[in-house]
């Protein structure tokens, strides 16, 4: 990864203090799942864990009354608040962030990327492991199936293959959603699609609620690929229905 922080602890410390206000500030727009939010608190929220370590060890030395151990406690926090273990895939980290929720996340646009401090990456991106190089298995698409009271039905698959398995080296195949008014004739806008949930053997299921009737949903897939650092696909075509 490119080194956008900074070398010095002071350095990194402006930046990481820039990186939590603006991320907090963009990312109710990034699709982001509970589990990512709830990595987030820990990350930077959780009294005595990783950013509140760092605070108060930067701190002690800062004030330039410190000792020995001091420097190494300061050190160690930082260490865990960057980097963190990356053979402990349990662990978190701002890396770690970046690279699992934002890095590749294609709600988040690159003015954004250069608000929040980090490189904006090159359109030319490594393929993901197992997964075809010419970038055909990363492709995702889905179709309404069913469309019932309140109720909706999609099937999503990797276009020209019958099976509705996910595929080699997919961890997973996520779905956003988007509500409109039945008029609406165009696809939002990525900043208006949601997480919603997962594909599960190739479907996706969806319930509505009552004061949801005529209007439409939008639905977008992307597949997301085992490894240590995870990464994505491109999202599908949007589909859709009237929830009737």
């Amino acid at each position: 990864m490119t080194d956008f922080i900074g070398h010095s602890d002071a350095d990194f410390d402006a930046w990481q203090e820039n990186f939590v206000i603006k991320v907090n500030l963009y990312k109710a727009t990034w699709g982001l799942s509970a589990d990512a939010l709830t990595e987030w608190t820990f990350l930077t929220v959780t009294a005595g864990d990783k950013k509140a370590e760092w605070v108060l060890r930067w701190a002690t030395v800062k004030s330039g009354e410190f000792t020995h151990s001091d420097v190494v406690f300061k050190n160690s926090a930082r260490h865990s608040y960057e980097s963190g273990d990356i053979n402990n895939p349990e662990d978190t980290s701002l890396r770690m962030f970046i690279n699992r929720y934002i890095r590749y996340n294609p709600l988040v646009s690159d003015g954004q990327k250069a608000d929040i401090g980090i490189t904006i990456p090159s359109e030319q991106r490594t393929p993901a492991p197992g997964v075809d190089g010419s970038n055909v298995m990363r492709e995702v698409a889905g179709q309404l199936l069913k469309n019932e009271h309140l109720f909706q039905l999609s099937q999503v698959n990797t276009p020209g293959v019958k099976s509705l398995a996910k595929g080699t080296g997919v961890d997973g195949i996520e779905i956003f959603i988007a509500i409109t008014p039945i008029t609406v004739t165009v696809s939002p806008a990525a900043k208006e699609y949601a997480f919603d949930g997962e594909s599960k053997g190739g479907y996706y299921k969806r319930q509505f609620d009552d004061g949801q009737e005529e209007l439409k949903a939008w639905y977008k897939a992307r597949k997301r690929f085992k490894g240590r650092t995870k990464t994505w696909g491109p999202f599908s075509k949007p589909w859709w229905g009237v929830i009737s």
